[in-house]
């Protein structure tokens, strides 16, 4: 920070502050125990599910009008299973041990509250094929090879062209194939097999090489609950692995989440111990003395605990970015105890009371220090005005996280130096870098030789940088973000996308609902055209998950109100003929259809307790439960379809969810539907979270920078010197920028705000910059002196500043999360580029400026 002249008067009398030095030491520690009651033993909660980040859309809001009328959304838990000697995974003895394992998992749950809703999996599958066949009774184990399996199963002289004819069964097929079985699936041998069973000698198994089970869970649990469950489960079935030859691994949101939460507390004491340890390394070098570096470790401590225990006490709810709050409090924090500690030390060698000395020592620095404090604090509580609420409450955090540190580092510091060394006499100065007068004349001998060098090379820089922003940079948002590569669940969620073309598929939902103070759907016959328009126009629809069968036929996978009709009529013509419906290539309606037999044939289906999908061994009363509502008359009140896309990145989700909304749109303003349509789900409120980042850092960087534009019209008075000022600044954030490209970094949710911390944390290396140069100036009578007086003092201040704030932020860098990681870097290349252009560039135009002052005045 810079340097100032020595105050006559302080802020407060020297008498009165060391009557209160006691005082302020009882009130701290009354308020750190209490504020530290807040967060031990029971330390707060961490909440990283996506719905936390997604900012309330109109879809959200229908849903939750339509949530009561039907049951939670699925949360499927997935698990991989390989061979461990790379054997086929579905040869007759390795689908013993998957129905061995899965029966355990089944009496576990059966034994805790029903846990498990349902199983997708090869063992279920081909047990329901047993089931219904003339070998009902028997089950899997009780075959020891494949071809007994055919035999007792399929009819005699079936061979796999059969299969032709039957779209569904080709589709159900396909379904199977992409999203249960490895890629490199073969049943050639049991093609073989079948074509010619008398003579067939070889083993008629399928080869594959892994397979997925899909678990569904409860969706009746708490997120917690739900957790926890799929993390016993993930338990269970590890042990299994370890007395098996098989590998069962576990992977799924809820285990993402809660692998998260379970890392959060384990990430911020290692954090905060790495800062610590920075701290208390940086203190030592900068004084070497006991006091020197336990008075401010103190001062930092207690800042933490007024930080997350006065956030715990007013019932915030802590996200995953809250592990970033500590290092960056005490890399900011630790900048203003050096500081001031640095001015406390002077005035005592001088022979001033410690009480006067501390005064002094803030006087002099209250402007500068006021102005970090201030800027860096607008540049987080911009965030505020952010869409997402976590990271309303991450920038919320981080600037009570200043604040605290900035009072902790004055007052509470400043106490402990009172009290401790009130009868102590004043010491000799020690050895400090307070002055490099080579380094101020180096510098310069520099602007002297290059002002046009730098302009050139800082204008090319910037303009390589927008045009990489522009061509790279992109915005993303993932939870698996926050986790270890090389944890068990992502090494899980790595083996689902190598080996299934399933393992990007998820969710989202085609949501209908009356229109205006409608209280039922009509489903006249154009409300059938236009669902089998939707129906058709999904199969084309890029990303929608439409299995192609070895037939060529594509069906995409969603359930509805069509699905399921086509299914019943197709399975039972009596059915179709009792509520005038019928199938000539499409499900339509015949002559004697009236409005209501649709809802009539819907609301008959949801009395049937028998088997509609043997895939997944839903009943048709389930699969209508989870479609269709209906009011007390039994008509259709709303429809909630579910269709699987397939995402694996931010991109993808954008993309895929421009072309499902157009087709949604498409069904919507048809004119054969009167209801309003909206589209939800898990893409969705990605999209929200990627719109609310953009907007997020949109606004804050605007609103820090008309914070700081404001303070220095107030400092300067002109616009001129303002914008010389702020110059600096704005091509730092565009280098920011620039760097985040090359380094093949995104805008993820804590990167968003990097371009108005820099803004903030620039604009006070500019301020500090421009005081030292103008009164050095006026005090040398000459521009160059000046300059050279504001690098020998102001300027190696800077360094050593800028230097702590540094290793600060680079803690951030010790994180196991990437998104941490790549926060701390970011903000690292910040300060950077911030004091490079404060002392590069801008005494460039300082200069220039000034020379033009007097070259005008002169003539």
């Amino acid at each position: 920070m810079g340097d100032g002249a020595v105050p006559k008067k302080t802020l407060v009398d020297p008498a009165i502050f060391e009557r209160s030095a006691t005082a302020i030491l009882f009130v701290s520690l009354m308020l750190t125990i209490v504020l530290g009651a807040q967060l031990f033993p029971n330390l707060p909660n961490f909440d990283t599910d996506l719905s936390s980040f997604a900012p309330e859309t109109d879809a959200e809001k229908a849903e939750a009008r339509m949530s009561e009328h039907f049951p939670p959304e699925s949360r499927p838990m997935f698990i991989h299973v390989v061979d461990d000697s790379g054997g086929n995974v579905l040869g007759i003895d390795n689908l013993h041990l998957q129905e061995a394992a899965l029966q355990s998992i089944m009496n576990h749950s059966s034994s805790s509250q029903h846990y498990i809703d349902s199983v997708i999996a090869a063992p279920e599958i081909l047990q329901y094929s047993i089931d219904e066949s003339d070998a009902d009774g028997s089950s899997l184990s009780d075959f020891s090879s494949w071809s007994d399996l055919l035999d007792a199963v399929l009819e005699d002289g079936t061979v796999c062209t059969d299969a032709l004819g039957d779209d569904r069964a080709l589709a159900a097929g396909a379904f199977i194939q992409d999203s249960l079985l490895h890629r490199d699936l073969n049943y050639d041998a049991t093609c073989d097999y079948l074509s010619d069973p008398e003579n067939s000698t070889a083993d008629a198994a399928p080869s594959a090489t892994s397979t997925l089970w899909v678990i569904m869970i409860d969706p009746n649990l708490d997120d917690t609950e739900r957790q926890i469950r799929q993390a016993l489960l993930r338990d269970q079935l590890d042990a299994i692995s370890a007395n098996s030859t098989l590998d069962y691994h576990s992977t799924s949101l809820d285990l993402v989440s809660h692998d998260i939460n379970q890392s959060t507390v384990g990430e911020l004491a290692m954090l905060i111990t790495g800062a610590v340890l920075v701290v208390v390394l940086l203190l030592s070098i900068a004084f070497r003395s006991v006091r020197g570096v336990a008075f401010p470790l103190v001062g930092l401590s207690a800042a933490l605990v007024w930080t997350y225990g006065g956030m715990a006490m007013a019932g915030i709810q802590f996200s995953i970015l809250e592990v970033a709050v500590a290092p960056v409090v005490l890399g900011l924090g630790i900048d203003y105890s050096i500081h001031l500690q640095r001015r406390y030390n002077t005035f005592r060698a001088e022979g001033k009371t410690a009480s006067v000395a501390w005064l002094r020592g803030f006087e002099t620095l209250k402007v500068p220090l006021g102005l970090a404090v201030i800027t860096t604090m607008a540049a987080f509580i911009a965030n505020i005005v952010s869409p997402l609420p976590p990271l309303r409450i991450f920038g919320f955090a981080l600037a009570f996280g200043v604040f605290c540190a900035f009072a902790s580092s004055t007052l509470l510091v400043g106490a402990l130096h009172v009290v401790m060394e009130r009868d102590s006499e004043a010491y000799a100065k020690h050895i400090e870098w307070m002055r490099f007068g080579n380094f101020g004349n180096y510098m310069v001998g520099f602007q002297k030789m290059h002002q046009a060098k730098v302009i050139g090379v800082v204008a090319l820089l910037t303009i390589g940088s927008v045009i990489m922003a522009a061509a790279k940079l992109e915005t993303e948002f993932d939870l698996t973000d926050f986790l270890d590569e090389d944890m068990d669940v992502m090494q899980g969620r790595e083996a689902l996308y190598d080996s299934y073309d399933a393992a990007g598929w998820k969710p989202i939902y085609i949501l209908i609902e009356p229109s205006g103070d409608a209280d039922s759907i009509p489903d006249d016959a154009s409300f059938l055209v236009a669902h089998q328009l939707l129906d058709n126009w999904l199969e084309s629809t890029n990303g929608v998950v439409a299995p192609h069968s070895t037939a060529g036929n594509i069906h995409p996978v969603y359930d509805g109100p069509y699905p399921i009709l086509f299914d019943a009529v197709e399975g039972d013509t009596n059915f179709g003929s009792s509520f005038n419906l019928n199938i000539d290539g499409e499900l339509e309606t015949t002559q004697e259809y009236s409005n209501g037999d649709i809802a009539a044939a819907l609301h008959s289906l949801s009395q049937n307790q028998s088997i509609a999908d043997p895939l997944t061994g839903e009943t048709w009363a389930e699969r209508v439960d989870k479609s269709i509502a209906f009011n007390d008359e039994n008509q259709i009140q709303f429809i909630r379809m579910e269709v699987l896309i397939e995402v694996k990145t931010s991109s993808d989700s954008s993309a895929v969810l421009a072309a499902f909304r157009s087709t949604v749109d498409n069904f919507a303003n048809s004119g054969l539907i009167d209801a309003d349509v909206h589209v939800a789900g898990e893409s969705v409120s990605l999209e929200a979270v990627l719109d609310g980042l953009t907007e997020s850092q949109v606004q804050s960087t605007l609103i820090s920078l008309a914070v700081c534009f404001t303070v220095l019209l107030a400092l300067t008075r002109r616009i001129g010197p303002a914008l010389i000022i702020v110059l600096p600044v704005g091509v730092a954030a565009t280098w920011v920028v620039g760097a985040m490209a090359l380094l093949n970094l995104n805008w993820n949710v804590m990167t968003v705000m990097v371009t108005a911390l820099t803004i903030g944390l620039g604009i006070d290396y500019s301020i500090h910059v421009w005081r030292r140069f103008e009164a050095m100036k006026s005090k040398e009578g000459d521009v160059w002196s000046g300059l050279r007086e504001m690098y020998a003092s102001t300027g190696v201040a800077l360094v050593l500043s800028a230097g702590t704030t540094v290793c600060g932020f680079s803690v951030l860098l010790m994180s196991q999360m990437p998104v941490v990681q790549e926060f701390g870097l970011v903000t690292a290349i910040t300060v950077f580029f911030s004091l490079v252009l404060a002392m590069v560039l801008l005494p460039v135009f300082l200069i220039l400026d000034s020379q033009s002052k007097n070259g005008t005045q002169a003539s």
